[in-house]
């Protein structure tokens, strides 16, 4: 029986341990999930660094420093570099091992984001080789050999499982490191507000909770050193302190969180709070002890993460310091409130709580002012502590490690596609098919594809605008000329009105000559009747390209009404002169009346080249609102145009006519000496 105890005892510690090392994984989704995901991949690898770092140095002088002869309570001097031939020291070296390395990874996570991964190694060699061993020695030294133990832990110092062995120092060192390596950019304003930087995974972070939550059990438990009844209790009491913990946290995050909502990181907190308090006095507090410590614990981790952040600004990314550091504290000194009386061996509850008190006092001036000043020293001779703000802000997956994810590519593809303003198939990322983040990358991928085609189409619309821009130009160049064109004409019809008038003051008429000039009235009131036809042809082609006009652009109305009224008023004229030409024809049968006639017909004459004028002039103002407008009637006014020039040369024709009967001359004569000037021969 007896060596069937013994055995049994080697397989619980054994177990133990790999539950204990089991912890590990559990610290690592913890961090990893309440930190950000650019630095979810260095948190991985330095709880993977800092364990077998820890094992390396505690097996090379940490264990011996620990557990060896004791030199006055204070150091261990021997069991460095320990051979398998011993089976129980071998099995309580790995036992001790996996709490080394708890203790050396608490504060990875609280430095998490930016600190270097050499600095991080180096301050682990400390943990791990120096500070945990030393202060272990002097509360645990004498659980290997009874003879070795500690100053500390002859004066009655009792953390049953490391409340503050382990927890507790490793919570100090954190706390020296994120005051050394300063708070997270952006973590606070100028004013000293806070911005929240939210966990990038609490399944993660939760995951890791669940696996701790059942570590913790070989922790507590495997801390008997022996397969017995004494299980039980310790099982009992972790479970109790854990749940009430949580249940704790959540009401107060519940009834004073901004949201007045409970918190993830908050709940997971609780409970790991309530874990920690526990494993000092878990073996010798009662349930209801184990119950209100758990209590307490909540509410500590809840409180202790306010003040840290609100009032002292230090930026703990998993809430570290107030877990392991405060609640180890509470933990330890609650050992005395609740402890059992049959226990206490006739000690007194108060001279117990002395002790207490004075071994976290003793715990926090040791582990937080040697790592401090290490710390310092670290970062002052050593290239400093903490990574480039470059760094810092890409991410220490790929500053550290020149590691990243499907996640960061795709973040780091978003940023370069927003900076650089290409979105060709080269930003595109690789598609994990069946993945949450394959579909996002699946849905970035088609927003390249969508922003690439309208950037495409956006230069082609812009392309084309330009080009209609270059033919508008050219378009109101051309309506330029013909409008310069048409001024040109009525220049001509200015200065034929003035010479009809010059013509009209010269003449002169002789009594001997009235029957010659009888005859040339006659031919003249011939051409005459021949060019008003024409011209009243050349109207009714002017209205009927003024109709096109106004079915073509209705925005023209305005100025076509003007046209149509100038329009009346020449052919109001054409019809004058067709009376005149009859009262002509009427008078040449008057022999004795016809110079009086004449002198009518010259007057009349003068008084429509007046109002020919002034229809011009209408005409003018008409033609310059319509140049606004040219390029989209362009062919319409074009055949306006050539109505209008059509007119003006029979106009001109009969001018020639008016200036032969004013002078008395035949129309052959006038055209054998003037012929380019007065006769015009073109078509509409």
């Amino acid at each position: 029986m007896e060596l069937l105890q013994i055995n049994l005892n080697y397989v619980w510690i054994a177990v133990c341990a790999f539950l204990v090392m089991f912890m590990q994984a559990g610290f690592m989704c913890l961090e990893a999930g309440l930190s950000q995901a650019k630095n979810s991949i260095n948190i991985a690898i330095k709880n993977v660094a800092d364990f077998i770092l820890s094992v390396a140095l505690f097996w090379a002088i940490g264990f011996g420093l620990m557990f060896g002869a004791s030199s006055n309570g204070f150091i261990g001097t021997s069991h460095f570099l320990i051979d398998v031939s011993d089976p129980w020291v071998v099995l309580f070296f790995v036992f001790q091992s996996v709490f080394c390395g708890t203790a050396t990874t608490i504060d990875s996570g609280a430095l998490s984001g930016r600190a270097k991964f050499s600095a991080y190694l180096v301050a682990s060699a400390l943990i791990s080789g120096l500070i945990y061993p030393i202060f272990g020695h002097w509360a645990w030294g004498g659980l290997l050999v009874a003879e070795n133990a500690g100053w500390f832990e002859q004066l009655g110092f009792m953390d049953f499982a490391g409340s503050t062995v382990v927890h507790s120092v490793g919570g100090w060192v954190a706390l020296a490191g994120i005051i050394v390596v300063g708070p997270r950019l952006g973590r606070f304003n100028e004013d000293g507000t806070t911005n929240r930087m939210s966990p990038h995974n609490m399944t993660f972070a939760y995951l890791g909770v669940l696996i701790l939550f059942f570590s913790w059990f070989g922790f507590n438990c495997g801390s008997t050193l022996e397969a017995g009844t004494a299980i039980a209790p310790i099982a009992l009491n972790t479970l109790l302190a854990a749940a009430f913990g949580g249940i704790s946290s959540s009401a107060f995050s519940w009834t004073y969180s901004s949201i007045k909502r409970p918190e993830g990181e908050m709940i997971a907190n609780g409970i790991l709070g309530g874990l920690v308090a526990i494993t000092a006095g878990c073996a010798v507090v009662d349930s209801w002890g184990a119950m209100l410590i758990g209590l307490v614990a909540g509410a500590v981790a809840y409180l202790g993460t306010i003040i840290l952040e609100r009032v002292l600004h230090l930026d703990d990314v998993v809430g570290a310091v107030p877990v392991h550091g405060f609640c180890g504290v509470w933990g330890t000194v609650a050992t005395a409130l609740f402890i059992r009386s049959e226990l206490l061996e006739g000690a007194s509850r108060l001279h117990f709580l002395g002790v207490q008190v004075l071994g976290v006092v003793v715990a926090f001036i040791w582990a937080f002012g040697i790592s401090f000043v290490l710390f310092k020293l670290i970062d002052k001779f050593c290239g400093g502590m903490r990574v480039s703000a470059e760094d810092e802000r890409l991410g220490l997956n790929i500053a550290e490690h020149g590691a990243s994810s499907s996640l960061l590519d795709l973040v780091q593809a978003m940023n370069n596609a927003t900076a650089s303003g290409n979105f060709s198939d080269d930003v595109k990322v690789e598609v994990e098919v069946g993945t949450e983040m394959g579909d996002l990358a699946k849905g970035f991928n088609s927003m390249v594809d969508s922003v690439h085609q309208a950037m495409t189409e956006t230069h082609t619309q812009l392309f084309r605008a330009e080009q209609a821009r270059k033919k508008a130009e050219e378009a109101q160049k051309q309506a330029l000329e013909s409008s310069s064109e048409a001024q040109h004409q009525m220049i001509r019809a200015e200065k034929a009105r003035q010479e009809a008038e010059t013509a009209q003051k010269e003449i002169t008429m002789s009594n001997a000559e009235r029957e010659e000039q009888l005859v040339a009235i006659k031919e003249i009131t011939q051409q005459l009747n021949e060019i008003m036809g024409d011209t009243e042809d050349s109207m009714n082609l002017i209205s009927g390209a003024a109709s096109s006009v106004h079915d073509n652009v209705e925005s023209l109305n305005a100025y076509s009404q003007d046209i149509d009224s100038a329009i009346a008023q020449i052919n109001k004229l054409a019809y004058s002169s067709r009376l005149l030409s009859l009262n002509a024809m009427v008078e040449s049968a008057h022999a004795g009346d016809a110079g009086k006639t004449f002198i009518v017909v010259a007057e009349e004459m003068k008084n429509h080249s007046a109002g020919t004028e002034k229809v011009t002039d209408t005409i003018v103002n008409v033609i310059d609102g319509i140049q606004e407008r040219l390029e989209t009637t362009r062919t319409s006014v074009q055949e306006q145009f050539d109505a209008v020039r059509y007119a003006c040369d029979k106009i001109s024709q009969a001018s020639s006519l008016v200036q032969a009967l004013i002078l008395g001359k035949r129309l052959d004569d006038l055209e054998n000496e003037k012929p380019a000037e007065f006769i015009a021969t073109s078509t509409p």
